[in-house]
C-alpha cells in the first residue's frame, strides 16, 4: 500500500484495525478528491483507539454497521448514513455487530472540503443518506469497476459530493437549540440502541413496533416520538431504507436463483410488486433498472 493511501482506520495509533481495499478497475480521482473502497475486517466489539485523522474525508457506508466516535460524538453508522472528518479529529471505532462493514472514503483537499462543508463547526459530523444519493454512490463504484472513462467518473464523483453537501446543509438547518444535555444523551443512546438492533439483519427488520420497543425497554409511543425527534425521520422510513439498502447490496453482488421475488420475501416486503414500489419511491428506479445500473460487467 502506498504511503499516501492510508485509511482512517490505519490512523488509530494504539491498535490496528484490519481492512481490505475493494478492487476498482480504475482509481477515482478528480481535482483534489480521491475515492477509496474499504472492507473492514475488524471484529472487536469494544472501542479501538484513540487515533487522529490526518485528512479531510467524507465516509459513506454501504453495508454492515459500526460505531464511530469523533471528537467525543458517538455515531452509530449503517448504510443509511455517513460522516465527515477533519485533520486532527480524535477517532475511536467499535464493531458491536462484528466485521464485514463496507464503506467508501472520499479524501478531499482542504479547498475541496471547504467549498462544500464550510461552516460545519458545532454541527454533528454524521449525516443521513437518502435513497437517491445511495444509488448515486453505488452507481459511481459500479462505473469504476467496469472501467468507465475518467471524465464520466469525475462527473459522477462531483455529483455525489454535491448531494452529500446538500444533506449536511439540511441537517444544519434542522438543528435547534440544545435540549437539556442529560436528556439529549439518553435520547441519542436510545436511537443508537434501536439502530443497532435493526442493523443485525432481515430477522430484526421483521419485528413489529411493539416488539422492537420491548427489546430496547421503552413504550412504542416513546420510541417512535424520540426517534423522529433525534433523526428527523420516522422509524418506518428508516426501517424501509435499511431493507432497501440490503436489497441493493444483494443486487450488487448478483441476484441469486430466487431472483427479486426471493429478495422481497427475505427482507419482509409483501411481494415483488411491493419491493418494486418501495424501490421506485426511494431511489427513483425500479429494481430491474437498478440491476442494470449496478452491473459490473458489460
Amino acid at each position: 500500500m502506498d504511503g499516501d493511501e492510508r485509511t482512517i482506520a490505519e490512523l488509530l495509533r494504539s491498535e490496528v484495525v484490519r481492512e481490505r481495499r475493494g478492487a476498482l478497475r480504475q482509481r477515482v480521482r478528480s481535482a483534489g478528491i480521491c475515492l477509496q473502497d474499504i472492507l473492514c475486517c475488524e471484529d472487536r466489539r469494544g472501542f479501538v483507539g484513540p487515533g487522529c485523522a490526518d485528512e479531510y474525508s467524507v465516509v459513506l457506508v454501504r453495508a454492515g454497521s459500526f460505531v464511530q466516535r469523533i471528537e467525543g460524538e458517538e455515531l452509530f453508522l449503517d448504510p443509511t448514513g455517513g460522516y465527515l472528518l477533519r485533520p486532527g479529529d480524535e477517532l475511536r471505532v467499535a464493531h458491536p455487530s462484528g466485521p464485514g462493514d463496507r464503506s467508501s472514503e472520499l479524501r478531499l483537499s482542504e479547498k475541496a472540503f471547504a467549498d462544500r462543508f464550510d461552516g460545519m463547526a458545532g454541527v454533528s459530523r454524521g449525516f443521513h443518506v437518502d435513497g437517491v444519493t445511495d444509488l448515486r454512490h453505488r452507481a459511481l463504484l459500479s462505473a469504476a469497476r467496469r472501467g468507465a472513462e475518467p471524465f464520466e467518473l469525475a462527473e459522477r464523483l462531483h455529483g455525489l459530493l454535491d448531494a452529500v453537501a446538500a444533506s449536511v446543509d439540511s441537517r444544519r438547518t434542522e438543528e435547534r437549540g440544545p435540549a437539556r444535555q442529560a436528556t439529549a444523551r439518553v435520547h441519542a443512546g436510545l436511537v443508537r440502541d434501536v439502530c443497532a438492533v435493526l442493523a443485525t439483519g432481515p430477522v430484526a427488520l421483521g419485528l413489529t413496533l411493539e416488539e422492537l420497543a420491548q427489546v430496547v425497554g421503552v413504550s412504542p409511543h416513546h420510541l417512535s416520538r424520540v426517534f423522529r425527534a433525534v433523526t428527523g425521520r420516522t422509524l418506518t422510513r428508516y426501517r424501509n431504507e435499511l431493507r432497501l439498502r440490503g436489497v441493493l447490496h444483494a443486487i450488487e453482488g448478483g441476484v441469486g436463483a430466487g431472483g427479486l421475488r426471493a429478495l422481497a420475501y427475505e427482507y419482509g416486503f409483501a411481494d415483488q410488486a411491493h419491493l418494486t414500489r418501495m424501490c421506485r419511491s426511494h431511489t427513483g428506479h425500479v429494481p430491474s433498472a437498478v440491476r442494470r445500473l449496478l452491473a459490473d460487467r458489460a
